[in-house]
């Protein structure tokens, strides 16, 4: 399990770089936007590819994040029908813990 969330936020650190390569590439396609000739075109195209490759593997990044979202929420689930009474406990402590955290804010 802890591998699972290692991944994730792996995953997660993954996707927030690849959002940012998608912005810069993006701005670069736009300010080359005018420029015309054999060697623009090919940075173009590498940009465009750049860009289009980023995207694949961000939804790649997004679909195993559902799903890893999706698994932990069944087994949550599962634990909670199989052992109701442990739920309410770990529940209730939990509340203990964030109320006397927000006493002392106080």
């Amino acid at each position: 399990m802890s591998r699972e969330r290692d991944d994730a936020a792996n995953d997660g650190a993954a996707g927030d770089d690849l959002r940012d390569l998608i912005a810069q590439a993006e701005s670069m396609l736009h300010s080359l936007g005018g420029q015309t000739g054999e060697a623009a075109q090919r940075l173009r195209e590498r940009v465009e590819a750049t860009v289009n490759s980023a995207r694949a593997r961000l939804a790649s990044i997004e679909g195993d994040a559902r799903e890893l979202t999706e698994q932990a929420a069944d087994t949550a689930d599962r634990y909670v029908r199989s052992n109701p009474w442990a739920a309410v406990a770990v529940a209730a402590a939990a509340g203990v813990i964030v109320g006397a955290l927000l006493s002392r804010r106080r």
